[in-house]
């Protein structure tokens, strides 16, 4: 999770700083790292991170809806399946 952890941070960074260019690289792993804590039994750290991939997903769904869909739909079936989760 270490890893994960590292390139959440590192793609948080780029987004900072350049989020039209390095957004949609932040998305994939926030839904790795939410996975990765539901199956930790940290869900409601994964519930953040799945919750923040899905704000980005739909921000670029809005910006170009072809583009980003089924990412949404990964997205969202994270964030359902850790709300589920007790």
């Amino acid at each position: 999770m270490i890893t994960i952890q590292g390139a959440v941070a590192f793609r948080r960074a780029l987004a900072d700083a350049n989020p039209d260019a390095c957004l949609p690289d932040l998305a994939m792993p926030l839904d790795n790292i939410s996975i990765q804590l539901g199956k930790a039994g940290r869900r409601e750290e994964g519930l953040a991170a799945a919750q923040e991939a899905v704000t980005i997903r739909r921000i670029l769904a809005k910006e170009g809806p072809n583009l980003s869909g089924d990412d949404l739909q990964r997205s969202l079936g994270i964030a359902a399946w850790l709300e589920e989760l007790e």
